[in-house]
């Protein structure tokens, strides 16, 4: 079993953090060559930091987001002939913190029959398997469909412009060419999964989106489970203060303060009516 590994990066101080390095120390164990396209510059010191870990590194700003890379990745591969005995290909980025190994989950998915796979699949906008980590066995990545996908890739304005545009389409079209697909977390809430990073976690997900952290009210699971979970991995003392320093203890103040005052007083307003509560008790219904 031959993999090779596309992650795309993406840093505005042009710095390889130590979260990045710890991915790639467990995508290592599952990936017999890295090829790591970060869509910024990256001084000498910072490069160095990826000698041991990847096979090939390139850190020039494109404006493409994840899929940009993960073009010019498959076109490195693709032009150095590794992918003529590669069985699988990787695609995966820097959006997620990776906690533990990755070597269960393709133990797991070794035994589903498959073409294509991703880590979760999101129900908004329409069912597709999210482009933070994705793998495709030869027959789909040398196929017609997926060449043309990932030519297609140009400059979008925005990050929603790209999962519109190349995330959303790319399940429809690989399962529209009746490759097979299949997720590796199963979740039944008809929503994003990685809203819910507790929960998947306990399900076998290695990986938790940053948003997590950075994002008010991202994750629909309590935060502090998910702090408590994530104390214990040593290397995340190092992604919060090199990533958020004191900002994840702002976001999980303010995130319990929300909660405490909707506890308090909690006023909502559906199909006409309104409804009061105070201390989480019922004490008004009226009609507007």
């Amino acid at each position: 079993m031959s993999r090779i590994a596309v992650f795309a990066s993406y840093d505005k101080d042009g710095i390889v953090h130590d979260y990045i390095l710890g991915y790639l120390r467990y995508l290592k164990e599952v990936a017999d060559k890295i090829i790591f396209i970060a869509d910024n510059y990256a001084d000498k010191q910072e490069q160095n930091k990826l000698k041991e870990l990847v096979d090939y590194a390139e850190f020039s700003p494109h404006g493409e987001y994840d899929f940009g890379s993960y073009k010019r990745g498959y076109h490195y591969a693709e032009i150095n002939g590794w992918l003529d005995s590669a069985n699988e290909l990787i695609f995966c980025n820097d959006s997620c913190f990776c906690i533990s190994s990755l070597m269960p989950v393709f133990k797991t998915m070794r035994k589903k029959s498959w073409d294509f796979w991703g880590m979760t699949k999101s129900h908004e906008i329409q069912d597709h398997f999210q482009s933070y980590f994705l793998v495709f066995n030869s027959k789909v990545f040398n196929s017609t469909v997926f060449i043309n996908h990932i030519n297609s890739i140009t400059h979008k304005n925005s990050f929603m412009d790209i999962v519109k545009c190349y995330e959303v389409p790319f399940t429809f079209k690989l399962n529209e060419a009746s490759f097979v697909s299949s997720e590796y977390i199963q979740f039944n809430k008809d929503i994003n999964p990685t809203f819910y990073p507790y929960t998947t976690h306990k399900k076998g997900m290695p990986l938790i989106k940053k948003k997590v952290f950075s994002m008010f009210d991202y994750s629909k699971d309590p935060l502090w489970l998910i702090w408590v979970m994530l104390q214990k991995n040593k290397q995340f003392k190092n992604y919060v203060e090199e990533c958020f320093s004191t900002n994840s203890f702002v976001l999980l103040g303010n995130f319990y303060k929300r909660k405490i005052l909707n506890f308090i007083y909690h006023k909502k307003i559906s199909n006409n009516k309104i409804k009061i509560k105070i201390f989480n008790i019922t004490v008004l219904k009226i009609r507007r």
